[in-house]
């Protein structure tokens, strides 16, 4: 008895160990990285542009929070890129063409991003779709649903108060660095100590598993899927608050980066690993790449090839090390 013990607390001490090896290489591979656009160019680690990479990259990385729950459970959202046009979208309706408050284009958006992950979650978890064709499918929806609102033109010049979500100054920080401070400390802590963030990396490791131990599954994978429409609307209200505009296409560029930032972070495309600072230093990488990369003048042309390739690099290293370690 005593021996067992004894071999169960040296493999959890390995497993700590890797997990805390797994960590510092993505954390040093950002800091190289930084530390070599710096010599290229010095002004990247100045405050201003520090700053201002955050409050521009906050809607892709609450994007990324979103599909990481989604992950965890062994899922994918492919539709996050159309709930955030979608979401923004009713934003705008509501603060142009309704006699409404401003805060009232905050609770539609949310609600609509409620109500689609709502829709996509019971397609997975009661129709029993596979996550990829549900949330496609949604993809075109929101789409369809975007154009519909919103016409042929744009909607914008929204109210100061709405676009201080996107541009405002809170002591000296943009708001959207707030926000994004805020959801990592709130959805870190949900993940380690709430009951519904450990089901998900229950079900994602082994669903038949957590069914036998009496998760209720069906009800965990639509708050998966119901908290990533949340983040979605969220980076939505932010983005159309900067650009006080919104349009039918705004939201499709953030997809993949949403996707590879997670992924980057350590968070398994099969479920069960992952969390939300390993998907904060993926995106991380991702955003110093591309802001390096205009710092020091390199061709438009050639970022997505640049930064294709070191997603391709971060994902082997990553794989390699859990793989020897």
């Amino acid at each position: 008895m005593t021996e067992k013990t004894s071999n169960t607390a040296s493999e959890a001490k390995k497993i700590d160990f890797k997990k805390l090896l797994l960590g510092f290489s993505r954390v040093g591979a950002l800091l190289l990285l930084s530390l070599g656009i710096t010599m290229m160019n010095p002004n990247f680690l100045k405050p201003t542009n520090l700053i201002n990479v955050l409050r521009t990259s906050a809607p892709q990385m609450i994007m990324s929070f979103g599909m990481t729950f989604v992950m965890l459970t062994g899922g994918i959202d492919l539709s996050i890129g159309s709930v955030v046009t979608v979401t923004s979208i009713i934003a705008g309706f509501f603060l142009e063409d309704t006699n409404l408050p401003w805060y009232f284009a905050i609770i539609g958006s949310l609600g609509a991003g409620i109500i689609s992950g709502f829709i996509t979650g019971s397609l997975i978890s009661v129709i029993k779709l596979p996550p990829a064709v549900a949330t496609y499918g949604m993809l075109w929806v929101g789409k369809g649903l975007g154009f519909a609102i919103n016409g042929a033109s744009p909607y914008y010049n929204f109210p100061d108060q709405f676009r201080y979500l996107g541009r405002g100054i809170l002591l000296g920080i943009p708001v959207p660095v707030w926000t994004l401070a805020v959801l990592i400390i709130l959805f870190s802590l949900f993940l380690r100590y709430t009951i519904l963030g450990r089901n998900f990396y229950a079900i994602g490791s082994n669903p038949h598993a957590a069914r036998a131990s009496g998760i209720n599954v069906r009800r965990t994978l639509l708050w998966a899927y119901i908290l990533s429409g949340i983040m979605a609307s969220i980076a939505g209200i932010i983005l159309a608050g900067r650009l006080d505009a919104v349009d039918p296409d705004m939201g499709a560029q953030f997809l993949l980066p949403a996707i590879a930032s997670p992924v980057m972070g350590g968070t398994s495309m099969t479920g069960g690993q992952g969390g939300i600072g390993g998907t904060v230093v993926g995106a991380l990488l991702m955003i110093v790449v591309a802001n390096g990369m205009n710092l020091i003048g390199i061709s438009s042309l050639w970022q997505q090839l640049v930064i294709g390739v070191v997603v391709i690099m971060a994902v082997w290293i990553d794989s390699k090390i859990r793989k020897y370690s």
